[in-house]
């Protein structure tokens, strides 16, 4: 007899064994864990490159404050003075903290040897901002930096 005409004569029970459904489930955990572990990484690293991004704003935002200063022979804000300094803690968009810390060097525009404040004609400066709450793992030394020079103006 044929395997046709057993099954219509009820000869053979269909179905799955007990041995095959385990091997189809044991295949399936393995590849659900696997995806977990894809999807877990990836959202790690789409919070990290979040976490860049409000810095990123936060030092646009803070260099534009330096870049508004006034930065003259006579006059110049004092806010331009060399030094290091910590600034008030910048909220981002989507209220990402960032502690902000600026150094400021006076440079010579002409040999770029340091200079003190009355015969500087190049400020570099240095502004870096850390997440104000504490990461962890990789993300606990994201510190992210921005360099910007002012020439002073005539």
């Amino acid at each position: 007899m044929s395997f046709l005409t057993k099954r219509i004569a009820g000869n053979d029970r269909a179905g799955f064994t007990l041995v095959e459904v385990l091997v189809a489930a044991v295949i399936v955990i393995i590849l659900a864990v696997g995806l977990l572990s894809a999807t877990s990484q990836a959202v790690m690293l789409n919070r990290g490159n979040n976490i860049r991004i409000q810095a990123q704003s936060a030092l646009q935002a803070e260099a534009e404050y330096y870049r508004s200063l006034k930065f003259v022979p006579v006059g110049s804000d004092p806010a331009m003075n060399a030094n290091t300094y910590v600034r008030p803690n910048r909220i981002t968009a989507d209220n990402s903290n960032f502690a902000i810390s600026v150094q400021i060097l006076n440079k010579n525009l002409v040999n770029g040897s340091t200079s003190d404040d009355s015969t500087s004609t190049l400020k570099e400066i240095t502004i870096t901002a850390t997440p104000a709450v504490p990461q962890r793992g990789w993300l606990a030394n994201l510190n992210t930096t921005l360099t910007l020079q002012r020439v002073r103006a005539n």
